[in-house]
């Protein structure tokens, strides 16, 4: 499948520099696979994001559409990773982003900090994230850390979740940015209790045997995503980790089809490569 970027390269990053919007407002743009931008108040974060080849075992990019832009490239104080897998916690990206941003602070599952030190970020640079425990950066911005199950829930040694979503407040704005997992009772009354999600970004590419018997890790399909968003209150769905991988896609119209059958009074987004979406 041909994918075409709806903005991209210096476009798409001068793009994200110059927006500058009032405190209630807040800005996202979608880089592929679960890779988000997120900007708020002249923050920059950047969720799992995938700046670099992703090699299969004979060494041929899997990637179906070139990068956005070079890692170095992207001025941001934050990157989160979800967990361990390479199309989320990409060893390429995360090495140039750091060296580019001397302030920029990685933010990832505890037990990935030596994992992430032995790629040749700083300690200084990484922060671990233990699952409930909410960190807090500068006045403005929390973070908490949620367990998440990759089909399975996964802990290390400590106790530690060894994924993650995570739930971001910018101001009066909560945003939950779940990385891989399926729907789980546990995940449901988390995201209850944090109460009223604005926006829910969140896996649809499912799960089957086939992929399973390939070593393929599977997610939340786009009828657990539309009834997931529909139990914890989102206003706004945005379907992710559909397109960038051959033999691990999902037709995002699918997910569309159950939102307007199940959750018609709900809004969703299916964004375009590069496309920036303003939440009020």
């Amino acid at each position: 499948m041909d994918y075409q970027w709806y903005k991209k390269g210096s476009a798409l990053l001068q793009e994200i520099q110059d927006t500058q919007l009032p405190d209630g407002l807040l800005s996202l743009w979608y880089i592929g696979q679960m890779g988000m931008v997120v900007k708020w108040k002249g923050h920059i974060l950047c969720l799992d994001p995938v700046l670099g080849a992703m090699p299969g075992p004979d060494g041929e990019d899997r990637r179906n559409y070139s990068v956005p832009f070079r890692s170095e490239e992207l001025k941001a104080e934050y990157v989160l990773c979800t967990h361990a897998h390479g199309d989320h916690m990409h060893r390429e990206t995360l090495v140039g982003m750091a060296q580019a941003n001397p302030q920029l602070k990685v933010i990832l599952p505890w037990s990935l900090v030596e994992t992430a030190r032995g790629f040749g970020i700083p300690q200084v640079q990484l922060l671990g994230a233990c699952q409930d425990q909410e960190l807090v950066l500068g006045d403005e911005i929390r973070i908490t850390p949620v367990a998440t199950a990759h089909e399975t829930y996964r802990w290390d040694a400590e106790g530690h979740s060894e994924t993650l979503g995570y739930l971001i407040r910018l101001g009066c704005h909560l945003l939950f940015h779940s990385g891989d997992t399926i729907v789980t009772p546990r995940l449901v009354a988390a995201l209850r209790k944090a109460g009223g999600v604005d926006v829910a970004m969140l896996p649809i590419n499912g799960r089957d045997l086939a992929r399973n018997q390939r070593n393929i890790v599977g997610n939340m399909n786009a009828r657990e995503a539309c009834w997931f968003a529909e139990e914890i209150g989102a206003d706004l769905t945005v379907p992710l980790h559909y397109d960038m991988i051959d033999g691990n896609q999902e037709d995002p119209l699918i997910f569309a089809a159950y939102m307007e059958r199940y959750a018609p009074a709900k809004k969703y987004h299916i964004f375009r490569l590069g496309e920036r979406c303003i939440v009020s």
